[in-house]
Protein backbone atom coordinates (compact mmCIF):
# COMPACT_ATOMS: atom_id res chain seq x y z
CA UNK A 1 0.00 0.00 0.00
CA UNK A 2 1.14 3.59 -0.86
CA UNK A 3 2.48 5.81 2.11
CA UNK A 4 2.07 9.42 2.02
CA UNK A 5 3.65 11.96 4.22
CA UNK A 6 1.48 13.28 7.02
CA UNK A 7 0.87 16.95 5.16
CA UNK A 8 0.07 15.42 1.86
CA UNK A 9 -2.57 13.09 3.49
CA UNK A 10 -4.23 15.96 4.87
CA UNK A 11 -4.31 17.94 1.73
CA UNK A 12 -6.05 14.95 -0.06
CA UNK A 13 -8.72 14.44 2.73
CA UNK A 14 -9.24 18.53 2.65
CA UNK A 15 -9.91 18.07 -1.39
CA UNK A 16 -11.66 15.07 -0.59
CA UNK A 17 -14.24 17.06 1.64
CA UNK A 18 -14.31 19.98 -1.01
CA UNK A 19 -15.61 17.60 -3.59
CA UNK A 20 -18.35 15.96 -1.10
CA UNK A 21 -19.29 19.59 -0.28
CA UNK A 22 -19.43 20.06 -4.22
CA UNK A 23 -21.38 17.12 -5.14
CA UNK A 24 -24.04 17.78 -2.40
CA UNK A 25 -24.59 21.42 -3.44
CA UNK A 26 -24.73 20.58 -7.39
CA UNK A 27 -27.54 17.83 -5.92
CA UNK A 28 -29.24 20.36 -4.12
CA UNK A 29 -29.74 22.89 -7.00
CA UNK A 30 -30.61 19.89 -9.23
CA UNK A 31 -33.30 18.76 -7.14
CA UNK A 32 -34.24 22.71 -6.53
CA UNK A 33 -34.21 23.76 -10.02
CA UNK A 34 -35.93 20.52 -11.49
CA UNK A 35 -32.98 19.52 -13.43
CA UNK A 36 -32.73 15.75 -12.72
CA UNK A 37 -34.17 13.58 -15.29
CA UNK A 38 -36.76 11.22 -14.61
CA UNK A 39 -35.63 7.65 -13.53
CA UNK A 40 -33.55 5.66 -15.85
CA UNK A 41 -35.42 2.21 -17.06
CA UNK A 42 -34.11 -0.77 -16.13
CA UNK A 43 -34.65 -1.30 -20.16
CA UNK A 44 -32.70 1.46 -21.38
CA UNK A 45 -29.98 1.33 -18.52
CA UNK A 46 -29.32 -2.59 -20.31
CA UNK A 47 -29.59 -1.72 -23.47
CA UNK A 48 -26.71 1.17 -22.94
CA UNK A 49 -24.35 -1.68 -20.96
CA UNK A 50 -25.42 -4.56 -23.27
CA UNK A 51 -23.73 -2.53 -26.20
CA UNK A 52 -20.56 -1.38 -24.42
CA UNK A 53 -20.09 -5.14 -23.96
CA UNK A 54 -20.70 -6.72 -27.14
CA UNK A 55 -19.43 -3.51 -29.18
CA UNK A 56 -16.53 -2.99 -27.71
CA UNK A 57 -15.31 -4.73 -24.34
CA UNK A 58 -15.82 -8.43 -25.41
CA UNK A 59 -13.98 -7.67 -28.91
CA UNK A 60 -11.30 -5.88 -27.16
CA UNK A 61 -10.64 -8.27 -24.54
CA UNK A 62 -10.57 -11.36 -27.82
CA UNK A 63 -8.59 -9.01 -29.63
CA UNK A 64 -5.99 -8.56 -26.51
CA UNK A 65 -5.79 -12.54 -25.65
CA UNK A 66 -4.94 -13.20 -29.46
CA UNK A 67 -2.33 -10.69 -29.53
CA UNK A 68 -0.86 -11.95 -26.66
CA UNK A 69 -1.04 -15.30 -27.70
CA UNK A 70 0.76 -14.42 -31.34
CA UNK A 71 3.47 -12.56 -29.09
CA UNK A 72 4.11 -15.59 -27.25
CA UNK A 73 4.92 -17.37 -30.34
CA UNK A 74 7.15 -14.97 -31.62
CA UNK A 75 8.84 -14.62 -28.53
CA UNK A 76 9.48 -18.60 -28.38
CA UNK A 77 10.04 -18.57 -32.46
CA UNK A 78 12.94 -15.96 -31.28
CA UNK A 79 14.90 -17.90 -28.83
CA UNK A 80 14.68 -21.03 -30.48
CA UNK A 81 16.32 -19.49 -33.36
CA UNK A 82 17.74 -16.37 -32.32
CA UNK A 83 18.46 -13.88 -35.22
CA UNK A 84 18.17 -9.99 -35.91
CA UNK A 85 15.08 -11.03 -38.07
CA UNK A 86 13.72 -13.26 -35.32
CA UNK A 87 14.35 -10.27 -32.96
CA UNK A 88 11.96 -8.01 -35.24
CA UNK A 89 9.45 -10.48 -35.03
CA UNK A 90 8.84 -10.46 -31.51
CA UNK A 91 9.58 -6.55 -31.47
CA UNK A 92 6.83 -5.90 -33.78
CA UNK A 93 4.58 -8.64 -31.83
CA UNK A 94 5.19 -6.40 -28.56
CA UNK A 95 3.89 -3.08 -30.91
CA UNK A 96 0.73 -4.80 -31.68
CA UNK A 97 0.23 -5.83 -28.35
CA UNK A 98 0.35 -2.12 -27.11
CA UNK A 99 -2.13 -1.37 -29.21
CA UNK A 100 -4.31 -4.22 -27.63
CA UNK A 101 -3.86 -2.95 -24.15
CA UNK A 102 -4.64 0.32 -25.48
CA UNK A 103 -8.31 -1.28 -25.79
CA UNK A 104 -8.46 -3.21 -22.40
CA UNK A 105 -7.08 -0.42 -20.36
CA UNK A 106 -9.61 1.79 -20.79
CA UNK A 107 -12.33 -0.99 -19.03
CA UNK A 108 -10.88 -0.35 -15.51
CA UNK A 109 -13.79 -2.53 -14.17
CA UNK A 110 -14.57 -6.04 -13.65
CA UNK A 111 -11.96 -9.05 -14.07
CA UNK A 112 -9.21 -6.75 -14.62
CA UNK A 113 -9.83 -5.41 -10.89
CA UNK A 114 -9.63 -9.25 -9.81
CA UNK A 115 -6.32 -10.61 -8.72
CA UNK A 116 -4.30 -7.78 -9.16
CA UNK A 117 -4.31 -8.44 -13.04
CA UNK A 118 -4.15 -4.58 -13.86
CA UNK A 119 -1.04 -4.37 -12.03
CA UNK A 120 0.43 -7.90 -13.04
CA UNK A 121 -0.48 -6.52 -16.52
CA UNK A 122 1.10 -2.95 -15.93
CA UNK A 123 3.11 -1.94 -13.35
CA UNK A 124 2.84 1.98 -13.63
CA UNK A 125 2.90 4.03 -12.46
CA UNK A 126 6.62 3.21 -11.50
CA UNK A 127 8.11 6.79 -10.27
CA UNK A 128 10.62 5.22 -8.18
CA UNK A 129 11.93 2.88 -10.61
CA UNK A 130 11.01 0.03 -8.67
CA UNK A 131 9.82 -2.56 -11.58
CA UNK A 132 13.38 -1.63 -13.68
CA UNK A 133 15.19 -2.35 -10.64
CA UNK A 134 13.64 -5.44 -10.13
CA UNK A 135 14.31 -6.48 -13.54
CA UNK A 136 17.54 -5.40 -13.65
CA UNK A 137 18.22 -7.60 -10.47
CA UNK A 138 16.43 -10.77 -12.32
CA UNK A 139 18.44 -10.93 -15.23
CA UNK A 140 21.88 -10.37 -12.75
CA UNK A 141 21.03 -12.93 -11.07
CA UNK A 142 19.48 -15.15 -13.58
CA UNK A 143 16.78 -16.16 -10.55
CA UNK A 144 15.47 -19.72 -12.33
CA UNK A 145 12.08 -19.24 -11.02
CA UNK A 146 11.48 -16.20 -12.76
CA UNK A 147 12.60 -18.16 -15.64
CA UNK A 148 9.23 -20.28 -15.57
CA UNK A 149 5.62 -18.91 -16.42
CA UNK A 150 4.14 -20.90 -13.36
CA UNK A 151 7.37 -19.48 -11.50
CA UNK A 152 6.97 -15.96 -12.51
CA UNK A 153 3.17 -15.83 -11.61
CA UNK A 154 4.21 -15.83 -7.97
CA UNK A 155 6.91 -12.86 -8.03
CA UNK A 156 6.21 -9.48 -7.56
CA UNK A 157 3.74 -7.87 -10.07
CA UNK A 158 6.09 -5.25 -11.26
CA UNK A 159 7.98 -8.55 -13.29
CA UNK A 160 4.71 -9.98 -14.61
CA UNK A 161 3.99 -7.23 -17.50
CA UNK A 162 4.50 -5.19 -20.66
CA UNK A 163 6.64 -2.65 -18.54
CA UNK A 164 9.08 -5.82 -17.86
CA UNK A 165 8.71 -7.45 -20.96
CA UNK A 166 9.52 -4.29 -22.94
CA UNK A 167 13.22 -3.85 -21.21
CA UNK A 168 13.72 -7.22 -21.75
CA UNK A 169 12.82 -6.65 -25.54
CA UNK A 170 14.28 -2.98 -25.84
CA UNK A 171 16.35 -2.23 -22.43
CA UNK A 172 19.81 -2.66 -21.91
CA UNK A 173 21.23 -5.65 -23.27
CA UNK A 174 18.35 -6.80 -25.46
CA UNK A 175 20.71 -7.18 -28.26
CA UNK A 176 22.01 -10.54 -27.31
CA UNK A 177 18.39 -11.50 -27.94
CA UNK A 178 19.28 -11.97 -31.43
CA UNK A 179 23.10 -13.89 -31.40
CA UNK A 180 21.22 -16.49 -28.90
CA UNK A 181 24.22 -15.43 -26.33
CA UNK A 182 21.91 -14.65 -23.40
CA UNK A 183 20.01 -17.84 -22.81
CA UNK A 184 18.82 -16.69 -19.42
CA UNK A 185 17.18 -13.27 -21.03
CA UNK A 186 15.26 -15.25 -23.63
CA UNK A 187 13.57 -17.67 -21.27
CA UNK A 188 12.94 -14.70 -18.41
CA UNK A 189 11.23 -13.45 -21.87
CA UNK A 190 9.58 -16.41 -22.79
CA UNK A 191 8.13 -16.34 -18.76
CA UNK A 192 6.86 -12.67 -19.41
CA UNK A 193 5.15 -13.38 -22.65
CA UNK A 194 3.49 -16.31 -21.54
CA UNK A 195 2.09 -14.78 -18.15
CA UNK A 196 0.69 -11.78 -19.74
CA UNK A 197 -1.14 -14.76 -22.21
CA UNK A 198 -2.72 -16.38 -19.75
CA UNK A 199 -4.16 -13.34 -17.65
CA UNK A 200 -5.37 -12.09 -20.96
CA UNK A 201 -7.39 -15.60 -21.32
CA UNK A 202 -8.60 -15.14 -17.78
CA UNK A 203 -9.16 -11.68 -19.14
CA UNK A 204 -11.49 -13.22 -21.54
CA UNK A 205 -12.86 -15.74 -19.89
CA UNK A 206 -14.25 -13.58 -17.07
CA UNK A 207 -15.91 -11.20 -19.57
CA UNK A 208 -17.78 -14.58 -21.13
CA UNK A 209 -18.66 -16.21 -18.08
CA UNK A 210 -22.50 -16.83 -18.31
CA UNK A 211 -22.79 -16.35 -14.88
CA UNK A 212 -20.13 -13.67 -14.28
CA UNK A 213 -19.33 -9.56 -14.08
CA UNK A 214 -21.13 -8.67 -17.45
CA UNK A 215 -24.39 -10.59 -16.61
CA UNK A 216 -24.08 -8.80 -12.79
CA UNK A 217 -23.12 -5.70 -14.55
CA UNK A 218 -26.47 -5.48 -17.59
CA UNK A 219 -29.08 -6.87 -14.55
CA UNK A 220 -28.83 -4.43 -11.60
CA UNK A 221 -31.38 -5.72 -8.84
CA UNK A 222 -31.37 -5.52 -4.97
CA UNK A 223 -30.25 -8.85 -4.60
CA UNK A 224 -27.26 -8.03 -6.76
CA UNK A 225 -24.02 -7.55 -4.65
CA UNK A 226 -22.41 -5.42 -7.31
CA UNK A 227 -25.19 -3.31 -8.88
CA UNK A 228 -28.70 -2.55 -6.87
CA UNK A 229 -30.45 -0.43 -9.77
CA UNK A 230 -29.78 1.05 -12.80
CA UNK A 231 -28.25 4.33 -11.67
CA UNK A 232 -25.48 2.19 -10.26
CA UNK A 233 -24.74 0.22 -13.25
CA UNK A 234 -24.85 2.99 -15.40
CA UNK A 235 -22.59 4.89 -13.39
CA UNK A 236 -20.02 2.70 -13.33
CA UNK A 237 -20.51 3.27 -16.95
CA UNK A 238 -19.78 6.60 -16.77
CA UNK A 239 -16.84 6.63 -14.23
CA UNK A 240 -14.38 4.68 -16.85
CA UNK A 241 -14.44 7.58 -19.00
CA UNK A 242 -13.71 10.26 -15.71
CA UNK A 243 -11.28 7.55 -14.17
CA UNK A 244 -9.59 6.90 -17.47
CA UNK A 245 -9.34 10.65 -18.99
CA UNK A 246 -7.63 11.52 -15.55
CA UNK A 247 -5.52 8.48 -15.76
CA UNK A 248 -4.59 9.82 -19.49
CA UNK A 249 -4.02 13.17 -18.69
CA UNK A 250 -2.01 13.33 -14.94
CA UNK A 251 0.00 9.43 -15.55
CA UNK A 252 0.03 8.70 -19.59
CA UNK A 253 0.73 12.90 -20.33
CA UNK A 254 1.40 13.97 -17.23
CA UNK A 255 4.23 11.48 -16.17
CA UNK A 256 6.33 12.72 -18.67
CA UNK A 257 5.35 16.31 -19.50
CA UNK A 258 5.82 18.43 -17.03
CA UNK A 259 3.69 21.79 -16.02
CA UNK A 260 7.40 24.17 -17.75
CA UNK A 261 9.71 22.54 -20.15
CA UNK A 262 12.25 22.15 -17.35
CA UNK A 263 10.36 20.21 -15.23
CA UNK A 264 9.68 17.59 -18.73
CA UNK A 265 10.96 14.18 -18.01
CA UNK A 266 10.82 11.77 -20.97
CA UNK A 267 12.56 9.40 -19.25
CA UNK A 268 9.81 8.68 -17.72
CA UNK A 269 7.20 8.00 -20.37
CA UNK A 270 5.56 5.11 -20.95
CA UNK A 271 7.08 2.16 -23.30
CA UNK A 272 9.70 5.16 -24.79
CA UNK A 273 11.98 2.56 -24.91
CA UNK A 274 10.20 0.55 -27.65
CA UNK A 275 9.55 4.18 -28.79
CA UNK A 276 5.17 3.19 -28.15
CA UNK A 277 4.50 6.60 -25.82
CA UNK A 278 2.69 8.11 -29.24
CA UNK A 279 1.18 5.34 -30.10
CA UNK A 280 -0.46 4.41 -26.52
CA UNK A 281 -1.82 7.71 -26.82
CA UNK A 282 -3.12 7.65 -29.80
CA UNK A 283 -5.09 4.56 -29.31
CA UNK A 284 -6.25 4.99 -26.18
CA UNK A 285 -7.96 8.31 -27.07
CA UNK A 286 -9.31 6.78 -29.72
CA UNK A 287 -10.55 3.50 -27.75
CA UNK A 288 -12.29 5.96 -25.43
CA UNK A 289 -14.48 7.27 -28.25
CA UNK A 290 -14.87 3.83 -29.56
CA UNK A 291 -16.30 2.78 -26.09
CA UNK A 292 -18.12 5.77 -26.03
CA UNK A 293 -20.06 5.58 -29.46
CA UNK A 294 -20.46 1.91 -29.22
CA UNK A 295 -22.69 2.13 -25.62
CA UNK A 296 -24.65 4.53 -27.00
CA UNK A 297 -24.90 6.16 -23.44
CA UNK A 298 -25.44 9.64 -25.16
CA UNK A 299 -28.99 8.31 -26.47
CA UNK A 300 -30.08 8.56 -23.30
CA UNK A 301 -29.45 12.44 -22.81
CA UNK A 302 -32.75 14.25 -22.63
CA UNK A 303 -33.75 16.83 -25.48
CA UNK A 304 -32.54 19.51 -23.54
CA UNK A 305 -28.93 18.56 -23.20
CA UNK A 306 -28.30 17.24 -26.54
CA UNK A 307 -25.68 19.76 -26.20
CA UNK A 308 -23.18 17.71 -24.39
CA UNK A 309 -23.15 15.37 -26.98
CA UNK A 310 -22.02 18.12 -29.47
CA UNK A 311 -19.38 19.54 -26.52
CA UNK A 312 -18.09 15.64 -26.22
CA UNK A 313 -17.57 14.96 -30.05
CA UNK A 314 -15.65 18.02 -30.42
CA UNK A 315 -13.48 16.93 -27.78
CA UNK A 316 -12.90 13.49 -28.91
CA UNK A 317 -12.15 15.47 -32.64
CA UNK A 318 -9.83 17.98 -31.20
CA UNK A 319 -8.03 15.50 -29.17
CA UNK A 320 -7.61 12.93 -31.81
CA UNK A 321 -6.73 15.19 -34.42
CA UNK A 322 -4.06 17.09 -32.33
CA UNK A 323 -2.22 13.71 -31.14
CA UNK A 324 -2.77 12.43 -35.46
CA UNK A 325 -0.42 15.74 -35.84
CA UNK A 326 2.23 14.55 -33.34
CA UNK A 327 5.43 12.43 -33.97
CA UNK A 328 8.45 11.05 -33.20
CA UNK A 329 9.39 9.81 -29.46
CA UNK A 330 8.43 11.05 -26.18
CA UNK A 331 11.59 13.11 -26.01
CA UNK A 332 10.76 14.51 -29.57
CA UNK A 333 7.42 15.79 -28.21
CA UNK A 334 8.76 17.44 -25.20
CA UNK A 335 11.84 19.03 -26.85
CA UNK A 336 10.53 20.39 -29.94
CA UNK A 337 8.00 23.50 -28.79
CA UNK A 338 5.37 23.32 -31.01
CA UNK A 339 4.84 19.48 -30.81
CA UNK A 340 5.08 20.21 -26.83
CA UNK A 341 2.62 22.73 -27.17
CA UNK A 342 0.24 20.56 -28.71
CA UNK A 343 1.24 17.87 -26.05
CA UNK A 344 -0.45 20.36 -23.47
CA UNK A 345 -3.13 21.05 -25.26
CA UNK A 346 -4.08 17.62 -25.37
CA UNK A 347 -3.54 17.26 -21.77
CA UNK A 348 -6.18 20.41 -21.65
CA UNK A 349 -8.67 19.18 -23.74
CA UNK A 350 -8.73 15.52 -21.85
CA UNK A 351 -10.01 17.65 -18.55
CA UNK A 352 -12.28 19.34 -20.34
CA UNK A 353 -13.94 15.64 -21.87
CA UNK A 354 -13.24 14.25 -18.16
CA UNK A 355 -15.88 17.09 -17.30
CA UNK A 356 -17.97 16.75 -19.99
CA UNK A 357 -18.54 13.29 -18.43
CA UNK A 358 -17.94 13.40 -15.13
CA UNK A 359 -20.04 16.47 -14.19
CA UNK A 360 -22.59 17.22 -17.86
CA UNK A 361 -23.30 14.11 -18.35
CA UNK A 362 -23.25 12.37 -15.25
CA UNK A 363 -25.80 15.58 -13.87
CA UNK A 364 -27.75 15.16 -16.82
CA UNK A 365 -28.72 11.46 -16.85
CA UNK A 366 -28.64 11.68 -12.33
CA UNK A 367 -25.85 9.41 -12.15
CA UNK A 368 -23.27 9.69 -9.35
CA UNK A 369 -19.79 10.49 -9.79
CA UNK A 370 -17.14 8.63 -7.91
CA UNK A 371 -14.06 9.47 -6.21
CA UNK A 372 -10.92 10.07 -8.45
CA UNK A 373 -8.73 6.26 -8.29
CA UNK A 374 -5.56 8.44 -8.05
CA UNK A 375 -6.47 10.07 -4.86
CA UNK A 376 -5.47 6.96 -3.34
CA UNK A 377 -5.36 6.39 1.05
Amino acid sequence: MKVCATGETSGRMFLNMQRLLFLAFASLLAVTFGLMPSALSADTSKAVIEKAVTGYILPSQQEFSTASQALSGEVKTLCEAPSPESLDGARMGFDELVSAWAAVSVVNIGPIMEKNRRERLLFWPDRRGVGLRQVQAVLSEKDPQAATVAGLAQKSVALQGLAALEFVLYGTGSETLSDGLDDYRCRFAIAISGNIANIASELLDGWQDPDGFAIAWENPAEDNDLYRNETEALSALVNLFTNGFEYFDTVEIGGFLGTTPDRDRPRRALFRRSGNTLKLLRDTMSEFQSLYEASEVATLLPEEFRWIEDRISFGFRQANGSLASLSGTAADLVEEPEQRSKLAYIALVTRGLNDDFGNKLTGALGLTSNFSSLDGD
